[in-house]
């Protein structure tokens, strides 16, 4: 991937079937599987809020979700939680983030708690999908997504490649500070770990910010090419 002066990068183009390309998003789930939201019920701890399920895939005893690079991405994105227990071998995470309980199963299933409506619900629960989208494994090559973001799987891209200005997206700094740190990893041995870790932060962020998952796919791209920035390195 290509960067031209902080506002054009040159990014594969991925196959409509990969997962990069279709996403995670809840609102698209909701549109062809009402079921997605399984129920919304009052929390039995604490008066006025309400708990919710929701499933990310039909088949809910199959395993969606990569055990290992779900607690990789949960531990780049820590300092936003409050608290966090990962666990890659019974493959269920348990947070705490802006006063929310949610729970993350390697089936795909989602559980939050102490939400305040159902828009909360819906809102948190694609933040979240967002958040693991990478760690979502994709029906084309049966990796996580973000081993089709980084080139690793090598049958989600397209073997063509297009030029995205990102100076105009929202919150584009976000990702323009995330390559300028993947540029001083790989140019500065002695900042490698602050700068990497730097960019991976960035990109994550930026994939949870972005107003659409066109857009969010550019910062699962970027932390691809982080992890082979870091993978070289080993």
């Amino acid at each position: 991937m290509k960067v031209s002066k902080g506002i054009q990068i040159l990014v594969p183009r991925f196959k409509d079937e990969c997962l990069l390309s279709k996403g995670i998003e809840v609102r698209d789930l909701l549109k062809v599987r009402k079921e997605t939201v399984l129920y919304v019920q009052p929390c039995a701890s604490e008066r006025g809020k309400l708990m919710a399920d929701i499933e990310l895939v039909k088949e809910p005893d199959a395993q969606f979700i990569d055990p290992p690079t779900l607690c990789s991405l949960l531990e780049i994105h820590r300092r936003r939680f409050a608290e966090l227990r990962c666990s890659p071998n019974l493959g269920v995470a348990k947070l705490k983030w802006k006063g929310r309980e949610i729970s993350i199963f390697k089936n795909g299933k989602l559980k939050i708690q102490r939400a305040l409506n159902r828009d909360e619900i819906l809102r948190i629960a694609n933040s979240v999908s967002r958040l693991i989208w990478g760690a979502a494994v994709c029906e084309v090559c049966g990796q996580p997504t973000l081993s089709c973001a980084s080139g690793k799987c090598g049958k989600c891209t397209s073997g063509e490649k297009v030029a995205v200005q990102i100076d105009g997206l929202p919150n584009a700094e976000l990702l323009q500070q995330g390559y300028a740190n993947l540029e001083k990893a790989q140019e500065s041995p002695e900042e490698f770990e602050k700068s990497l870790r730097a960019t991976r932060y960035l990109a994550l962020f930026f994939t949870m910010e972005a107003p659409n998952k066109d857009d969010a796919a550019l910062g699962l791209i970027l932390l691809g090419e982080a992890e082979q920035v870091g993978a070289q390195k080993l």
